[in-house]
């Protein structure tokens, strides 16, 4: 009996020391785990960073390949430790890193609206992506010219923030542009008399090397004799406007009344110099190795030598090329026509559109046969447009002023041209 009962202690005694081992083996792998872990975007995931003490058979179950570390996330994950365990565990990418980013250095009149702030910075890289950008202390209200520092905070989604010292240099601009050479015109009468407004005529403003200049000639008469007073105006980008007037004279003149009308006799001169000036034009200077780059020379040459100009009143084809050859000047009408007849005499097909739906203020410009393909060509002269309209298709002439009935024309080419060019 003795026996027995020592060997039953003897078993209850190996029995607690075996569970007494495996409960402090599991609170001992319990206690060296980390549950959750916090990784800089952009950083390595490392199974060390889960253990205080890292079990050399450590492993991730999770398959942690496809994890952009660079995208801020939580995951949950599973690892195996210590020849037995399986845990789950929390991984969380964050983003502790400010954006960067460089200054783009800013002229500022001082009368005008500042710039957004997001307007002031660029080359931004952040890995969670910029959140907003501001001024630091507000809106700028520098009034006198100077150079000035202006500091801009860009914050990331992760509420980090940068500070960016942008440059600004401002302008006090109160002096409007400044003309030089206005003078009084004095014209004839005739229905079709063309008035050049600035000849003789300069502008200068000290600020800005291209201020908005026009001349308001609602109040002439072409063809009414009379003094009418027509107006320069001149407003640089800081919004300073001057205005200046002018007379224009029309008198009765003193001619032969036997070409006293338009078309007839006229038309027939008009045509029949013009078309002797067009043919030299193509035979001396404009001709080029094929059609492309003829009428590619075509088009670049009227754009150059001649200037736009509101056409009062209505021309006949004549009358528009012959304007356009001996005054230099022409309105849309008058730029389409000289470029249709160099066109025709150099032997290339061309046609004639015209804006639909017309409206008060019309547009032509030319479609050319070019290389099989029909494209457009416009040659005409626009404030924001400093080049030539060539060999585009529908689709690149796209604007409003280009407004066209398809309908009306032959199939245009599809695909974009390896010549056109703006």
């Amino acid at each position: 009996m003795r026996k027995l009962i020592a060997r039953i202690g003897a078993i209850v005694y190996i029995a607690a020391i075996v569970v007494i081992t495996v409960v402090f083996t599991i609170r001992d792998a319990n206690d060296i785990l980390v549950r959750e872990v916090v990784i800089e975007a952009g950083s390595e995931i490392k199974i060390e960073d889960f253990f205080e003490r890292c079990p050399e058979d450590a492993r991730f179950v999770t398959d942690i390949s496809g994890i952009d570390t660079k995208v801020p996330a939580v995951y949950q994950l599973r690892v195996f430790y210590s020849e037995a365990f399986e845990k789950d565990v929390i991984l969380r990418i964050e983003d502790h890193t400010a954006p960067k980013g460089i200054a783009l250095p800013k002229m500022q009149y001082a009368s005008l609206k500042w710039p957004e702030a997001s307007e002031c910075v660029g080359y931004l890289v952040d890995l969670s992506g910029i959140a907003k950008i501001e001024y630091k202390d507000g809106v700028p209200e520098y009034r006198l010219t100077g150079d000035y520092t202006v500091p801009v905070v860009v914050t990331d989604w992760y509420n980090n923030s940068t500070v960016i010292d942008v440059p600004f240099h401002v302008i006090d601009d109160h002096n409007a542009p400044v003309f030089y050479g206005i003078h009084d015109i004095n014209i004839d009468n005739s229905e079709n008399a063309v008035i050049d407004y600035f000849n003789g005529v300069t502008f200068k403003d000290d600020y800005d090397e291209d201020p908005f200049v026009m001349v308001d000639s609602s109040r002439v008469h072409i063809g009414q004799p009379g003094t009418y007073t027509i107006t320069y105006i001149a407003k640089d980008v800081a919004g300073n406007i001057r205005r200046q007037d002018a007379n224009v004279n029309i008198k009765i003149p003193d001619l032969d009344d036997s070409f006293s009308g338009a078309g007839g006799a006229w038309d027939s001169v008009y045509h029949n110099e013009a078309m002797l000036y067009a043919q030299a034009l193509i035979n001396d200077e404009l001709r080029g190795e094929n059609n492309i780059e003829t009428a590619r020379n075509i088009f670049n040459w009227v754009h150059d030598h001649i200037f736009y100009e509101t056409v009062m009143g209505t021309q006949t084809y004549e009358e528009a090329v012959y304007q356009a050859f001996t005054k230099h000047s022409a309105d849309c009408y008058g730029y389409y026509s000289v470029c249709k007849m160099l066109l025709d005499c150099a032997g290339i097909p061309n046609m004639m559109v015209l804006r639909y739906p017309v409206t008060y203020n019309g547009h032509y410009w030319n479609l050319v046969k070019l290389d099989g393909e029909w494209y457009h060509c416009d040659s005409t002269m626009f404030m924001n447009h400093p080049s030539v309209y060539f060999m585009k298709t529908d689709a690149q002439i796209s604007d409003s002023r280009h407004n066209f009935n398809g309908d009306m024309l032959p199939p245009r080419a599809e695909s974009p041209s390896e010549y056109a060019y703006y």
